[in-house]
């Protein structure tokens, strides 16, 4: 299971583009002229949002002392231009739209401005629009500018949103988006649907997934520190991928400054009953503090040595050398009781724009790091058929100390006005280092007075997962082409997750008759010890090219054609072996485990045998090749709209063999499909302000490859065991969209909307009887999915004077879905029911104080309805997560100079967090209120 060579090839390229960007920061950064400063922004059309290539800027200075300063726009609209300190007049010109200046642009030495605008379109040219310049461009008026000229009905949040909140992590970013929650800390839902039913971008890139069982990537890998923006597109346009139910969220990490510019912070918070109380953990190497501890958890390789690629067991080794091999695991069992610090983290980034043999060279480098600590205290409870019998009723305590190193690192250079090259990387590394230790009574195992048994079950899991990505992206505009734009991309990612010996042990409490009438109670080591080791593989190749050609269809106004093509590749392996460990005889097995698993010595009997299943590992591979067009087509000044195809062909195959059986395939799920994907999109501007939006699209959504392989997992003793199933499926999709948006000023909106999803043979989790029973996914027969969505963004003085400074930043979904079971399955649950995990409303509000510049407090409320959670053995209800409520609260200030510090309370009302099993509460835990603060400076 050691690191394969294309982790090794991967891992050297993002080290050599990491010094890369070194070496070119020492050796080309220059001191910035002190007495100059810089403007920087895109120049765009206000009836479509597209970009404006080769205008004509100018800055003219109100001293006439001082030089005028000029240049043209990018093919992207893009200007940068550097002037003397000064206060200016900026004047836009392009050929077919209205001239526009803006006066009172001020430049400050050794600064830059960030200066975005739009200009009208008009067949002759009229008289100059002149305004004046806005005292503040921010990116969150400039993710709503966008969003007004999407063809597509979406949502955005920018990085002085991710300023404002607490979170430290994307996926915690995006449960404030409209219509979105987020599952298990990691997966996002977009409008209740599941993460398998959208497809998430970082950079441009598809990266490959480092879960088992998840098909995308788990957003709590990425750092909040490195983002720029996220958008999350609603609605199905045919240049983005096909697997779209509730949404495409594409992740934007920080872009390059156009100036030099560094930043470094340090955080530090405090968790309620968690830092500084004790804390369970057990010996392990010093890489764990980075996150790298699964190579000191390997498998000896004296078991290697042994039995080569074979199998340990007694038909193949002598149990005398099985003692031996015992004896070469670590004989860590048993956790130890630690203080508990605080949580922490760090960020630094640098970046910088010069010029390199007379060309624009972009540079940026960020990179953190983050420790936290946790501990849950939760009832567990499980029980079947109509008796309510119980199966289970256990308490367990678990601790988790978890840690996150993210870093991004990116070239951008323009080798001319028309032609430009991008290079972006991405790593991020990160641990989970858990022991759970859980006691209670399992009915399924009696002692001999015919009593349940006690049962107290120990587990030390550690799970190392890291992504790397790379990306390289080439935007030309051909002015000999009908000026048609090209953007060519090539992407590469890996993805890795290791589960390096899990250890779990178990001991059950007895009570036997003496013989003289009485009870003798006895605790001894209920079965054998178990270690099992995982390693799962992702590899993923992609490559796209789109030609775009603008087109002028007179009076009904500017419009686009889009022809495409996408190839996404990705091979996965997982390898996973499980170990018992037999204790030696005669040894009193009421001893600790490290007492009673301590092999070696010369009277040892006891042994290691392999377990590992004919199922547990498996080989998969998957391709989706797609072609598409996409037309913009206006229909005069008020009506846009984007009609698509795209025509995508889907290959899915996992091979699940026996690891000691080379070639012998035990199971095969595999799926080609081939499907044509038609969009609509139609925007009405019913006033400068106020869009009708409409939307309607078929789309898919394959499994997870994991779920193809029929490999089971037990996760607690009596409880459910989960599998894949290798006749699995794609569903398929019917999406439709109105919503209704007003944007009263440049910072404010008002939204409402409502969708209606048909969805046929949809894929979800299903209890198929067994002792113990499986939970499998399945294709049910049919389903249907629909929701409103309500969003108000606005300044709170329109209310009152009073109110100067304060504003309201909310969004509320209120969803409802109904799935129906094929008759095959449904005497095992309900035969109609929601969907898994989606909740049926999401409420979120933020209200923001902003008195002066430099000062902002924010108070955060969220709320989540009630949640399927698990379907249960027909005639017992099903499990549902209850409602459950969220409070964080922000403060920023700047104490001095560049400095900033941030104070910020999280899960401040602390709520229950409950499941329940009709009138039965089956899972119920606290979390923990939390209070940082954050420290950073820079230029």
């Amino acid at each position: 299971m050691g690191r394969t060579a294309g982790r090794r090839c991967l891992a050297r390229a993002h080290a050599w583009g990491f010094s890369l960007s070194l070496l070119l920061t020492g050796g080309l950064a220059t001191a910035s002229l002190a007495a100059t400063g810089k403007i920087q922004g895109r120049v765009v059309a206000i009836d479509t949002g597209d970009p404006i290539g080769f205008a004509d800027v100018l800055l003219v200075p109100r001293d006439t002392t001082l030089r005028r300063v000029g240049g043209i726009t990018n093919a992207d609209g893009t200007y940068l231009l550097e002037a003397a300190a000064g206060t200016y007049a900026i004047q836009i010109r392009a050929l077919s739209y209205a001239r526009k200046r803006i006066e009172g642009i001020v430049i400050e030495a050794g600064k830059l401005v960030p200066f975005s605008t739009a200009l009208a379109s008009e067949a002759i040219q009229q008289e100059e629009i002149v305004v004046e310049a806005k005292a503040k461009q921010n990116s969150e008026i400039s993710m709503l500018t966008a969003r007004r000229k999407s063809s597509s009905v979406g949502d955005a949040v920018s990085a002085e949103q991710v300023r404002k909140s607490p979170d430290k992590d994307a996926a915690e970013v995006l449960r404030r988006v409209t219509g979105l929650s987020v599952s298990d800390g990691k997966y996002v839902f977009v409008r209740g649907l599941g993460e398998r039913y959208s497809s998430v971008e970082v950079d441009g890139v598809r990266l490959a997934s480092p879960e088992e069982n998840k098909r995308v990537v788990p957003l709590d890998l990425l750092p909040a520190t490195l983002l720029e923006n996220i958008v999350v597109q609603k609605t199905h346009t045919a240049d983005r991928p096909g697997e779209f139910g509730g949404g495409d969220v594409q992740v934007r990490t920080k872009d390059f400054p156009g100036k030099r510019t560094w930043q470094f912070s340090v955080s530090q918070s405090v968790a309620e009953d968690v830092t500084f109380g004790t804390r369970k953990t057990y010996a392990s190497s010093r890489a764990d503090i980075f996150g790298f501890g699964a190579d000191s958890r390997r498998i000896p390789d004296q078991v290697f040595a042994e039995v080569g690629d074979g199998k340990l067991f007694r038909g193949n080794v002598r149990q005398s050398t099985m003692a031996k091999l015992a004896g070469t695991f670590r004989g860590v069992w048993s956790p130890n009781g630690v203080r508990t610090l605080p949580n922490s983290s760090y960020s630094a980034t640098y970046g910088d724009e010069f010029k390199l043999f007379g060309r624009p060279l972009g540079i940026i480098e960020s990179w953190s790091l983050s420790r936290s600590y946790d501990r849950r205290d939760q009832s567990l409870l499980y029980f079947q058929n109509s008796l309510r019998d119980t199966i289970y009723a256990y308490d367990e305590t678990k601790y988790e100390e978890s840690v996150t190193l993210g870093g991004i690192s990116g070239l951008s250079y323009r080798l001319s006005p028309r032609h430009a090259l991008h290079l972006r990387g991405l790593y991020t590394q990160s641990a989970d280092d858990e022991v759970r230790s859980y006691i209670g009574t399992d009915v399924n195992r009696l002692d001999f007075t015919e009593r349940p048994i006690q049962h107290r079950d120990t587990r030390l899991l550690y799970v190392e997962r890291n992504v790397m990505s790379g990306t390289l992206n080439g935007q030309h505009t051909l002015s000999g082409l009908l000026n048609a734009g090209i953007d060519w991309k090539l992407t590469r990612s890996s993805a890795r997750r290791q589960q390096p010996d899990r250890r779990e042990y178990a001991y059950d409490r007895n009570y036997y008759p003496d013989g003289n009438g009485n009870l003798v109670e006895y605790t001894s080591l209920g079965s054998v010890g178990s270690r099992e080791f995982g390693d799962l593989n992702d590899q993923g190749w992609g490559g796209s090219l789109t030609a775009s050609v603008p087109l002028r269809f007179g009076p009904l106004g500017n419009g686009k054609v889009m022809l495409g093509y996408d190839r996404q590749l990705k091979e996965r392996t997982n390898r996973y072996r499980r170990f018992d460990f037999i204790p030696r005889g005669g040894v009193d097995t009421t001893l600790p485990p490290d007492s009673v698993f301590a092999y070696g010595g010369a009277d040892s009997s006891g042994y290691v045998e392999e377990s590992t299943l004919d199922v547990d590992n498996y080989d998969a591979e998957q391709r989706v090749t797609a072609q598409f067009v996409s037309v913009d087509l206006p229909f005069g000044k008020r009506l846009r709209t984007n009609f698509g195809v795209r025509v995508e062909s889907g290959f899915q195959d996992v091979r699940t063999f026996d690891l000691f059986a080379p070639g012998v395939i035990t199971r095969r799920g595999t799926l080609d499909n081939q499907d044509v994907l038609p969009s609509a999109n139609l925007t009405w501007a019913a006033s400068d302000a106020i869009n009708l939006r409409l939307g309607a699209s078929r789309t898919v959504s394959r499994p997870d490859l994991n779920e193809l392989s029929p490999s089971p997992a037990l996760e607690y003793a009596g409880g459910l065991r989960l599998a894949g199933n290798p006749d699995l499926q794609r569903a398929t999709i019917d999406n439709y969209d109105v919503r209704v948006e007003a944007f009263p000023t440049l910072s404010e909106v008002i939204a409402a909307g409502f969708y209606y999803k048909a969805m046929h043979e949809p894929i979800e989790r299903a209890i198929q009887g067994g002792a113990p029973a499986l939970l499998v996914p399945r294709n049910s027969d049919s389903g249907r999915n629909l929701g409103v969505e309500l969003e108000l963004r606005a300044g709170l003085e329109r209310l009152s004077k009073r109110l100067r400074g304060l504003t309201l930043n909310s969004n509320a979904s209120f969803i409802s879905s109904e799935i129906k079971l094929k008759p095959e399955v449904s005497r095992n649950g309900t035969t109609e029911h929601p969907l898994q995990g989606q909740a049926n409303y999401l409420l979120n509000a933020a209200i923001g104080y902003a008195p002066k510049p430099g000062l902002e407090l924010a108070v955060l409320f969220g709320a989540t309805g009630e949640r399927l959670h698990t379907l249960a053995l027909d005639p017992l209800p099903d499990i549902y997560d209850q409602p459950t409520t969220s409070l964080d609260v922000t403060l920023s200030f700047t104490p001095f100079g560049s400095a900033r510090m941030k104070a910020s309370g999280r899960n401040l009302i602390h709520p229950e967090i409950q499941q329940r099993q009709g009138d039965q509460v089956v899972t119920s835990y606290r979390g923990h209120r939390s209070f940082s603060l954050a420290l950073s400076f820079g230029s």
